[in-house]
């Protein structure tokens, strides 16, 4: 299991490089305010999304069933690349494929009083990505014997491409999630996502920025667990109108 997991992350991680050079490259072709703008929008729409996929908190330490509270795993975001964005669109133009990759490395650790701390990664030696994000368990029905929990997760994430640009994003969700069905846990997510882009004066003409503000995202999702501590999940987002698609894998112990 192991070893399929670590194939499964090479690939992904793959995937993600060889679409994100001919992003960046065309990218720097392309730095114009008006080509900008849309970049940003779908940069800002598969960082941001798939970040939570159950509302239940993991816990500090749980006797029954036992477990540390902690959730390791690996996620994909494909979303279509939006009419407007030109640079993107050129750059996949050859390729027969109009979705945006974005694939991360997620760890997760229980805290007291039902939070989450997250973090996100991806990186090499000219892409660095990472995020922070915190989730709270706030309602769970029934409250003797949990069904149904609430939760609001809140995440800073930051992408930079060497000498190309820098994007930072700031999210803000609320995920409700079945918990108690057995092997299937569904849920539903709505989140609003806040942007902005930089580009590298080595690109542009002196600084350039790009900002987007109030991006509305929702997401259903099943979270899928036939083997004790792995699962994985299987979404559909519409990510500011447009479609996207989530897949992610993990362990939790």
């Amino acid at each position: 299991m192991k070893k399929r997991k670590m194939l499964f992350i090479v690939f992904l991680t793959t995937l993600n490089f060889l679409y994100c050079a001919d992003m960046f490259e065309e990218f720097k072709n392309r730095a114009q305010q008006q080509y900008v703008d849309p970049f940003t929008k779908d940069l800002t729409g598969i960082i941001c999304a798939n970040s939570l996929n159950t509302a239940e908190s993991l816990g500090l330490f749980k006797a029954v069933p036992p477990s540390i509270g902690l959730d390791i795993g690996v996620s994909l975001v494909l979303k279509n690349v939006s009419p407007e964005n030109v640079i993107l669109n050129e750059a996949f133009k050859d390729m027969g494929f109009k979705y945006i990759p974005f694939s991360v490395l997620n760890l997760s650790k229980g805290l007291p009083l039902n939070l989450d701390l997250i973090g996100r990664f991806l990186g090499s030696s000219d892409f660095v990505f990472y995020g922070i994000g915190l989730k709270y368990k706030f309602l769970s029905l029934p409250p003797l014997i949990p069904v149904v929990n609430c939760a609001v997760g809140v995440f800073y994430n930051t992408l930079d491409v060497k000498k190309i640009l820098k994007h930072t994003s700031y999210s803000l969700n609320i995920i409700v999630s079945v918990d108690k069905i057995p092997f299937v846990r569904p849920y539903i997510l709505a989140g609003i996502d806040n942007a902005e882009l930089v580009v590298d004066e080595e690109v542009g003409i002196g600084e350039m920025k790009s900002k987007f503000n109030n991006g509305m995202r929702y997401e259903v999702g099943l979270k899928l667990s036939f083997i004790p501590f792995i699962y994985f999940n299987l979404g559909y987002s519409n990510i500011y109108g447009v479609d996207g698609y989530s897949l992610s894998l993990g362990a939790k112990f």
